[in-house]
């Protein structure tokens, strides 16, 4: 492995406009397209979950349940799954998290086609599935490290961030079609065979080529550390909050988009595949713009947090269904800027022996507040509008904005704030 401080050199003149950068590395480019073709599986297998969910109940809140069981596992075992990503080697572990995953889907699959799914099905593989993810996020994120080094971080986080906008664009619609077609297990039976494309992917990365990330011992107080860390560090503790508030309020969209579809529109499977795709192309362009941004760590973030609070509220007053999913190609652009935004400031303010910690965090607060924002939206779905969580999460991100600015004041007449703990890291643009 090369050592984190011998990252292949480049101009940083240059850095902001290399959006594509990242993929000059093999590994990188490897670990891209079976992470994209996995991913695809996996939004088709969520869409499927979706509309069985609303097909057994016809209830959003059963929804939210549904979804929130996913993630719980998340907010959990977040903090000691990063433990984990510090300590044993990420691509084994991820190759173990990924034939996890395929077996699940496989099981999800073999239960609906032969007709003996039920909604508690529904909740127990969904919730098995969030272990899953409880323990891959993490490691994902601490990897790309490895992959690139920190020169080319900000370039892979944004290029990374793709891959959901990516497959969110292509998985809900093939689903769409899968459903009306060939029926709904097959979207978990597809889901199931993309893992093998990952486990091949990230059997054929050259360890050679890994930047070395310091892997934790086995002494005790390490979680305690990793809280220690972010309550010390408040470049590292900003971005984490902000996360937490705009993840339980406004990145909701499993549970809003589709209620807002089938309750809001009266519209079926099909109309809640294309809304969902169709966001997915402002998504892509966004993770492209921001792979060519440097980010200040308090005003980039605000800036991006404001286009977010206008995008959620404009889809919050749209007439018609197309109107919704028009404007949801802004609310796509909005979302992926702030996502990659704020992940990027993180984990550039984040040493390397602490990302995996700090990323589970992350991840805890990004995914892990989903059990309650789905719930409550939900619910407040059910006694209001499908529209009201869009104008709800539309004023957090607006609220988080004011306090990142009003930070940024307070910072100035206190002690300037350094703007990047890493000493492998360049600086961040000012």
């Amino acid at each position: 492995m090369r050592e984190a401080g011998q990252a292949r050199p480049m101009d940083r003149s240059k850095s902001a406009t290399h959006r594509f950068e990242a993929f000059g590395n093999r590994n990188f480019r490897l670990y891209f397209v079976g992470q994209t073709i996995s991913s695809v599986g996996s939004w088709s297998q969520s869409l499927a979950v979706i509309w069985l969910v609303l097909e057994i109940t016809n209830r959003s809140d059963r929804l939210g349940i549904a979804m929130a069981l996913q993630f719980l596992p998340m907010l959990v075992l977040g903090p000691p799954a990063g433990v984990l990503a510090d300590k044993l080697d990420n691509r084994r572990l991820l190759l173990a998290t990924s034939t996890a995953s395929g077996l699940l889907a496989l099981t999800f699959g073999v239960v609906v086609a032969t007709g003996h799914l039920t909604i508690w099905w529904i909740y127990a593989l969904t919730m098995l599935l969030g272990v899953v993810l409880a323990v891959e996020r993490p490691t994902m994120q601490a990897i790309l490290f490895q992959l690139v080094g920190p020169e080319l971080l900000p370039s892979a986080v944004a290029a990374n961030s793709t891959i959901n906008s990516v497959s969110r664009l292509v998985g809900p619609a093939l689903a769409g079609a899968l459903i009306a077609t060939v029926g709904v297990e097959t979207c978990f039976l597809i889901n199931a065979a993309s893992y093998v494309v990952v486990i091949g992917a990230l059997l054929a990365l050259r360890s050679s080529e890994l930047v070395d990330r310091p892997l934790i011992g086995r002494a005790k107080g390490r979680l305690r550390e990793g809280f220690a860390y972010v309550r010390t560090h408040p470049d590292v503790g900003r971005p984490l909050l902000v996360m937490v508030v705009v993840g339980t309020v406004a990145l909701n969209f499993p549970t809003t988009f589709p209620s807002m579809v089938r309750f809001g529109f009266h519209r079926g499977a099909g109309s809640v595949g294309t809304a969902m795709s169709v966001s997915a192309i402002g998504s892509i362009i966004g993770g492209i713009y921001i792979a060519g941004v440097n980010p200040h760590p308090r005003r980039t973030l605000a800036i991006v947090l404001v286009g977010f609070a206008a995008a959620c509220l404009a889809l919050s007053i749209t007439p018609g269904f197309w109107p919704f999913v028009a404007m949801s190609i802004l609310l796509g652009f909005a979302s992926a800027s702030f996502q990659s935004v704020n992940t990027v400031v993180l984990q550039r303010a984040t040493e390397p022996s602490m990302q995996g910690r700090v990323m589970a965090l992350h991840q805890m607060a990004w995914f892990g507040s989903t059990p309650i924002g789905a719930v409550l939206m939900g619910w407040v779905i059910q006694v209001s509008s499908p529209r009201v969580p869009f104008a709800l999460g539309g004023l957090s991100a607006l609220l988080c904005a004011v306090a990142v600015v009003g930070y940024r004041r307070s910072a100035r007449a206190d002690a300037p704030e350094p703007q990047d703990r890493r000493a492998a890291g360049p600086a961040l643009a000012t």
